[in-house]
């Protein structure tokens, strides 16, 4: 009866999940193409801010532990890295097995570089093994700054008024509808999501598995998963841009926020080896991923069985090291 009731939970969270993400897509869809923006920016601002949810739970609910005095900083920064890594090695991984992930240049090296420059920022702000209140609102200043350049690039590339001739209008009630949709679908997708973290946290704690570890491995895969089911159905519906948007804005999203909203409400110890080890592998990966996006085919199997296979390579590193 122990394990029948986890299981039951397991299927119940993955039928959910396949639900919620088609009732997300289909109405994303529908809203990008009323208001007139692209696919790449419902991925980077709606969908990303989104299916980020679980990360920021999570994070909110350690940083008033640290609040009260527990040392949850491992869990926060931990999570965030390893919610990164996730979503750069399943969900370009299996994204490009599936289909292929293909963005034009010139947004591969502005947001690439932004995501690169965001992993940097991250490693400054903790070379001195702490990332106090003022360090905190620089990420969270660095990640506003980040969305507002991305509200301009569509501006720029798209132009009002191409936008209004490209709109369809359903009609003011029945946008306001897919918009509710929206929401109701990504809330399914990320409580469903939240089912699996707290099983899996819970066999971790029964096992003495280290707090880092958790926060890398199996939180911060666990609180991808709805980047991963939103990212990976947006391939097979031929969305690419959503696809590849959502990866790019969720990883800038928790290399910034979720590490800068702790330490604006207590200063987070950072430690040595994600500085030394982490960070590095996390910035290799990035620019691996970067690298098949430029190219003319984008990311199809062969180069999303490399980056599977590295990011697999980074997972058995983290577990030796146990």
């Amino acid at each position: 009866m122990i394990l029948s009731a986890p299981f039951a939970f397991l299927l119940l969270g993955l039928a959910v999940i396949v639900w919620g993400t088609k009732v997300v897509l289909d109405n994303a869809v529908v809203v990008a193409r009323h208001h007139g923006v692209s696919d790449f920016f419902v991925g980077v601002v709606v969908l990303a801010i989104g299916s980020d949810l679980p990360e920021l739970a999570v994070t909110v609910h350690a940083a008033l532990k640290a609040v009260a005095g527990q040392d949850t900083a491992g869990l926060i920064i931990g999570n965030a890295i390893g919610s990164c890594f996730g979503q750069l090695g399943l969900v370009v991984g299996l994204g490009g097995l599936l289909g292929s992930l293909q963005l034009e240049r010139a947004r591969v090296v502005r947001h690439g570089g932004a995501l690169l420059a965001a992993t940097g920022l991250l490693a400054l702000v903790g070379l001195d093994g702490t990332v106090d209140r003022w360090e905190g609102l620089l990420l969270v200043l660095a990640f506003a700054a980040y969305l507002y350049a991305v509200l301009r690039e569509e501006e720029l590339l798209n132009g009002r008024r191409a936008n209004r001739a490209n709109r369809t209008k359903p009609g003011e009630f029945r946008i306001t509808a897919h918009w509710l949709r929206l929401v109701v679908g990504i809330t399914l997708v990320v409580l469903s999501a939240e089912l699996i973290v707290r099983m899996a946290m819970t066999l971790a704690v029964q096992w003495g598995v280290d707090q880092s570890y958790i926060g890398i491995a199996i939180v911060g895969i666990g609180t991808s998963l709805p980047e991963v089911v939103i990212s990976i159905a947006a391939v097979l519906r031929r969305r690419v841009g959503m696809s590849v948007g959502n990866l790019i804005g969720s990883n800038v999203l928790d290399t910034l926020l979720p590490v800068g909203v702790a330490s604006m409400m207590a200063p987070l110890g950072f430690d040595h080896d994600l500085l030394i080890f982490d960070l590095p592998m996390l910035a290799s990966l990035t620019v691996l991923v970067l690298v098949f996006l430029l190219l003319r085919t984008g990311v199809r199997w062969p180069q999303a069985a490399v980056i599977l296979a590295a990011y697999g390579s980074y997972l058995v590193s983290i577990t030796r090291g146990l």
